[in-house]
């Protein structure tokens, strides 16, 4: 066997992940996004890396809403515990492009793990600030209580 046909299926083999206790098909995958269908639990669930430029946050939110869209799912979990630092250039377009979008494609809740590091929290929070007033966007630290408010 060659080393590119080995690589392919090694590879193919990686799209179904097993994280934990979730097990999760990959939608989207870039170096520093990967967006998964989380099946058992029915929402979609984002890992987002490193410092993600505006063109990787547009990017990775746009196929978060096609996933969204495709799966008839209401619930997001987005997960920034691995973004290490500011991602603000996409901030506004967040709050007031893409999250308009989303609710007008049925989501009602979005769980926001929120990263370790300040700068990242604060983009975060930027995005988040237009959509306070409701109760679809909530901000947590860590996985086990996002993942219970989107159980509850």
């Amino acid at each position: 066997m060659n080393k590119l046909f080995i690589f392919s299926m090694f590879r193919s083999m990686l799209k179904n992940i097993n994280i934990g206790r979730y097990c999760m098909d990959l939608f989207y995958e870039e170096d520093d996004c990967l967006v998964h269908w989380d099946d058992e639990n029915n929402w979609v669930y984002t890992d987002w890396k490193n410092i993600p430029s505006e063109k990787t946050v547009k990017e990775g939110c746009e196929e978060m809403l096609k996933l969204l869209i495709e799966k008839k799912s209401t619930l997001v979990l987005n997960d920034n515990r691995n973004v290490t630092g500011p991602w603000n250039e996409a901030a506004q377009w967040v709050a007031e492009d893409w999250f308009p979008r989303m609710v007008t494609a049925g989501l009602k809740k979005f769980a926001w793990i929120q990263s370790p590091s300040a700068l990242s929290k604060f983009a975060a929070r930027q995005s988040t600030a237009k959509n306070q007033e409701s109760d679809i966007i909530h901000l947590f630290e860590g996985e086990e209580d996002a993942v219970n408010w989107l159980n509850e």
